[in-house]
């Protein structure tokens, strides 16, 4: 009997050390992924108040581009944190370094290329995004400063995911916490005193990273911890290993700018502006939601795979069960605040006009239902890229946001109307979890 109180104490002393470590982790990563939404919020915020709804609809167009941009940034930094985690974890410090200095150069030819390969076709690009020709001249004007910048907002991100995996959450959250607040006063300097119009929200966004980079650089230049840049030649093989690894949450934060996507085409296709201006104003309040779920894998992360490395499974069954839990619990109750007080948010955006406000409070019903399952779907897609299974990472994420969702967007609306394109992702995002407990159950992961 004593044995059997004494291991339940254990246990129960290792769960609430594993608590305080993961909120260690999870707490500055929601924060400063709560900060980092700022700069698409304030964006819409100060576009809607200042400058009507078909800027707002111009911007809504836009957003997916700042989603893929994140994408490919996590696609090389996320990949090499996962590996310099196990490393760590297996005591392989210098393996680790080598690991940051291969995916620190990749990043390099990569965000400067996309610069060069967005900015020559930025016309043909804001078509593909669903602008129609009224707002056409704005989303261009728009992306052009996105894209000149995607360079440093692509580093920002990657240096806070190699951060967190070098122990400097509290770090990442300061620099992020900088770089938006910087954001929200560039917003008004240029849209407001200098009068730039959308293009000043674009330039706002795109000079807010650099901020955030000046704090976090100085880390990796001083050797301030264990990833700091060092002369290392090029290994292919590494490098595809850095981009497999890195594929689950690149499809992750990709869901997040195809859903985007996805949905804007919908609404060319059967709203117009209105559509779009509305969908903005939901996507404003998703973004929200989603960055806590978002800073939970994010943060829960570095744990996870440095345990997996040092053959830890039962501290990771703590870490998952704890996670999903919190996230269960987030998204349950942001929908029902959101369900009784729907007008407050969306006020906030459209002011007085009235017609957008009953629009966005509709669409506000019947797009975020789903939310704890939102949680869910991606906390444990993040969880089995951790663990090597990158395969169902990849197809959690394609399902939330592609495979089921797309088809849809195609059939609801043809028999819905526009409420078809609102109710079609808590659909899709319902629809995955099966999916995803037949893809943990199969391999009965940890």
């Amino acid at each position: 009997m004593k044995n059997t109180e004494t291991l339940l104490n254990k246990k129960e002393s290792q769960s609430k050390d594993i608590l305080k470590l993961l909120l260690s982790y999870i707490i500055p990563g929601i924060a400063g992924l709560l900060f980092n939404s700022i700069y698409i919020v304030v964006d819409g915020l100060f576009v809607a108040r200042m400058l009507g709804r078909d800027s707002l609809a111009a911007v809504t167009v836009a957003v997916p581009i700042v989603e893929i941009l994140i994408a490919l940034s996590m696609l090389v930094s996320v990949g090499a944190g996962v590996m310099i985690s196990n490393s760590n974890g297996m005591g392989k410090y210098d393996e680790g370094r080598r690991i940051f200095n291969l995916s620190a150069r990749l990043l390099v030819i990569v965000s400067i290329s996309i610069a060069i390969f967005s900015l020559v076709l930025r016309y043909p690009i804001a078509k593909i995004l669903g602008s129609t020709p009224d707002i056409m001249d704005m989303v261009v004007e728009y992306t052009t400063y996105l894209f000149a910048f995607s360079p440093t907002f692509m580093f920002s991100y990657a240096m806070c995911t190699w951060l967190r995996n070098d122990s400097k959450p509290k770090l990442v959250m300061f620099a992020q916490i900088v770089g938006a607040l910087s954001n929200v006063f560039l917003d008004w300097y240029f849209m407001g005193p200098l009068k730039m119009g959308v293009g000043g929200a674009a330039l706002a966004t795109g000079l807010g990273p650099v901020f955030s980079i000046l704090i976090m650089f100085p880390h990796f230049i001083f050797k301030k911890g264990n990833l700091y840049i060092e002369k290392t030649k090029m290994n292919l093989q590494v490098i595809s290993e850095i981009l497999l690894k890195g594929i689950p949450s690149f499809t992750m934060e990709f869901a997040l700018g195809i859903t985007a996507l996805c949905v804007n085409i919908a609404i060319g296709m059967h709203m117009g502006a209105l559509g779009f201006a509305a969908f903005g104003i939901v996507g404003y309040i998703a973004l929200i939601v989603l960055s806590i779920f978002l800073g939970m894998a994010e943060g829960s992360q570095p744990l996870i795979s440095f345990f997996y490395g040092a053959n830890e499974k039962n501290s990771i069954k703590v870490i998952l069960k704890i996670s999903l839990g919190i996230s269960s619990t987030i998204g349950i109750v942001s929908y029902l605040l959101l369900f009784k007080y729907a007008e407050i948010p969306v006020s906030i955006f459209a002011d007085n006009d009235i017609e957008l406000v009953r629009e966005a409070v509709k669409a506000s019903m019947y797009y975020f239902p789903a939310l704890f399952v939102s949680g869910i779907n991606i906390l444990m897609a993040s969880y089995m890229q951790s663990i090597g299974y990158w395969k169902k990472s990849v197809l959690i994420s394609l399902c939330r946001s592609l495979i089921i969702l797309f088809p849809l967007l195609l059939v609801l609306p043809i028999f819905l109307g526009g409420n078809g394109i609102w109710i079609a992702v808590p659909i899709a995002e319902i629809l995955t979890v099966p999916i995803v407990y037949m893809l943990w159950k199969n391999k009965k992961m940890i």
